[in-house]
């Protein structure tokens, strides 16, 4: 007997299996295991994304690991000239005109573990301290005390830009009295987006509308309470990512 059989090459036909014997009374069929089969399903797939590459003259890929809910085009075309491999999380969409465009620059999609996940979508947050007194002492205990990992970065404006040039996901939160001039020099650094925030809502609407991975606060008039709150609001938005409004302003 024969069937049909969707394959990657199309419809084929071939013979059917050979029927099996009658069980012996008594006894059991065994059905297959749908998460085995679910699981051969997805490699199956994932296996038409990946391409033969060669890496770089060091003999190491620069891995790319992307958590968001959608890899499209726009974002395949940012990538660097040298990144030959990227990885994707399991629930990540890549869409087929962003496969198409990875497999012509001949770079590689793989799945990315747990353990590589999970930094990228929570990002890393670090705050620094423009001033020193008795509140802002008190509230850099409060960082530092906090369950959340905080990394407490020297307030130079040059440090602080390179630790956030320096890593996937990473936001800062300065506190400062001169938030208008920090934020003005800081836009004028490539790949980092500085906004100021008064109260919690600017932060969120920074993070969501802009993607800022700067975000400045003048602590005159406000409590240590109200600050945590803004840099809580800061980092509960996620991993600082590039909004895609902003990419399309930059075009």
């Amino acid at each position: 007997m024969e069937r049909s059989i969707l394959n990657r090459n199309g419809w084929t036909r071939e013979a059917g299996p050979t029927p099996s014997p009658a069980l012996a009374p008594g006894s059991r069929s065994v059905a297959p295991d749908p998460i085995l089969t679910v699981d051969a399903a997805v490699r199956a797939v994932l296996a038409d994304f990946r391409v033969p590459t060669q890496g770089p003259a060091n003999g190491r890929a620069a891995d790319v690991v992307f958590a968001d809910r959608l890899f499209s085009l726009r974002m395949a075309e940012t990538l660097p000239p040298d990144v030959r491999s990227i990885k994707i999380a399991p629930g990540t969409v890549l869409t087929p005109l962003a496969r198409d465009f990875l497999k012509r620059r001949g770079v590689a999609v793989r799945l990315a573990g747990l353990a590589e996940i999970a930094p990228t979508a929570r990002g890393e947050w670090a705050f620094a301290l423009g001033a020193r007194n008795g509140q802002l002492q008190a509230l850099q205990r409060a960082f530092l005390e906090d369950a959340r990992t905080w990394t407490e970065l020297d307030p130079s404006l040059d440090e602080l830009t390179a630790w956030i040039r320096d890593g996937e996901g990473r936001g800062t939160f300065l506190v400062t009295v001169d938030p208008a001039l920090v934020v003005w020099r800081a836009c004028q650094v490539p790949g980092v987006r500085a906004a100021f925030a008064a109260e919690p809502a600017d932060a969120r609407s920074a993070s969501r509308s802009l993607g800022a991975n700067l975000l400045v606060v003048d602590p005159t008039g406000k409590s240590i309470s109200w600050i945590r709150q803004i840099a809580l609001a800061f980092r509960g938005a996620g991993a600082p990512r590039f909004a895609e409004d902003v990419k399309e302003a930059s075009r």
